[in-house]
């Protein structure tokens, strides 16, 4: 269960079959689309754990980088006023 669900009590049933073969290759399956082709099931699993893996880091990074990426949204934003304000010289 994803973590904003444990939070929200609400459950999100993953898909039964996240792995098929089409014409001899194998796919998976996510939210952002298909994944492959790989030339066994037993490869396309372990790309797809690799996958999870690093979504997860990826999410923990942001959690322990998290005041930085907010101060780089605010100097985007920033930039973007000034910007703006220039363009009105």
């Amino acid at each position: 269960m994803r973590e904003e669900d444990e939070q929200s009590n609400v459950r999100h049933f993953r898909m039964a079959h996240r792995y098929f073969c089409e014409n001899g290759q194998w796919w998976f399956s996510t939210r952002e689309g298909e994944e492959g082709p790989y030339p066994s099931r037993e490869a396309a699993e372990t790309a797809m754990q690799r996958y999870v893996d690093s979504i997860n880091a990826m999410k923990e990074y942001k959690k322990k980088h998290a005041e930085r990426f907010a101060k780089d949204s605010e100097k985007e934003v920033d930039r973007s006023i000034w910007n703006q304000q220039i363009d009105t010289l």
